[in-house]
């Protein structure tokens, strides 16, 4: 559960604090096609609405999509090939590389949003 708690605060960050997306904004967010999304959503694969208010059930010519903004970090969860620690191990990698002034920016960046979250 911890992984999964992690994993979802990581994921948290890259998806905008709205309730419910379309099709379009939901692959902007994941870098695939709104096709895509749509046949992903189709095969159950990502869970949300679907609905069309003005035809009679059953003659729906064209879908309208509504994804939930649980179903685009549910999505995101479960198709993850990597855990928050190894996200974190890559990062301190990329960071032992920088020069001096670098790390100092980074230092004093880091060092004022934990003073923010305290």
């Amino acid at each position: 559960m911890k992984f999964m708690n992690n994993n979802r605060q990581l994921f948290n960050s890259i998806v905008p604090n709205k309730e419910w997306f379309s099709p379009k904004e939901m692959a902007d967010i994941v870098g695939k096609t709104d096709q895509y999304i749509r046949d992903a959503f189709d095969n159950q694969k990502i869970f949300g609405h679907t609905y069309n208010a003005r035809s009679p059930r059953g003659k729906e010519k064209r879908k309208t999509y509504q994804i939930h903004r649980d179903g685009v970090l549910l999505y995101l969860l479960e198709t993850a090939n990597y855990s928050p620690e190894d996200f974190t191990e890559r990062i301190v990698d990329l960071i032992r590389s920088k020069p001096d002034f670098v790390l100092k920016r980074i230092k004093s960046t880091v060092d004022n949003l934990l003073t923010k979250w305290n």
